[in-house]
């Protein structure tokens, strides 16, 4: 009776101790909610990521400033409006457009994102002697992202704003995993 009492409770702990399962079976991965991400640029599939940026554009010298709201399609691409300002004092211009953005996942470190964007709309410019222009935009750019804290990222990149002309500008800014 000692025997079988002491055979028992080993079997008992060692089934304790291996969270009852089989030997040699891998457990369940329990579902990824948002508390358990590590950083910014993984798990973001089916989140929405706040950005603002400010910057600069050459051939007009202006200012230049940005507002996104992407939403991760999967954790590599994603959809959204951008809401584009500038102006360098005389003439100003402001646009709507739809990005898509793809960042490639670098194998070796996920701190760090490099992404493409592309987009379509409509801008607004009025030049320093009274004239207005709406016009189509097509937004075309790259950059990279790094991660600074579970929800919060530096994005650094260029942009390419086609219009009648073409703008060209670099921008620094912060996104927020929503």
């Amino acid at each position: 009776m000692m025997r079988r009492m002491l055979a028992a409770m080993m079997v008992l702990g060692l089934m304790l101790a291996t969270g009852g399962r089989v030997w040699g079976q891998e457990p369940e991965p329990a579902p990824r909610s948002r508390a358990d991400l590590d950083k910014s640029l993984s798990g973001r599939s089916g989140y929405f990521n706040l950005g603002g940026a400010g910057g600069f554009t050459v051939s007009p010298d202006m200012t230049l400033g940005l507002i996104s709201l992407d939403y991760y399609v999967t954790d590599d691409i994603a959809v959204g409006p951008y809401f584009h300002i500038g102006g360098d004092g005389r003439n100003h211009f402001w646009g709507v457009t739809g990005q898509v953005k793809f960042c490639a996942a670098l194998q070796d470190n996920p701190d760090i994102r490099p992404y493409a964007t592309i987009g379509i709309g409509f801008g607004h410019i009025k030049f320093k002697d009274g004239k207005d222009a709406d016009t189509y935009l097509f937004p075309v750019g790259g950059g990279f992202e790094f991660a600074l804290t579970d929800i919060v990222s530096l994005d650094t990149g260029t942009l390419f704003e086609i219009t009648q002309d073409t703008f060209a500008g670099l921008v620094v800014g912060v996104r927020v995993l929503l």
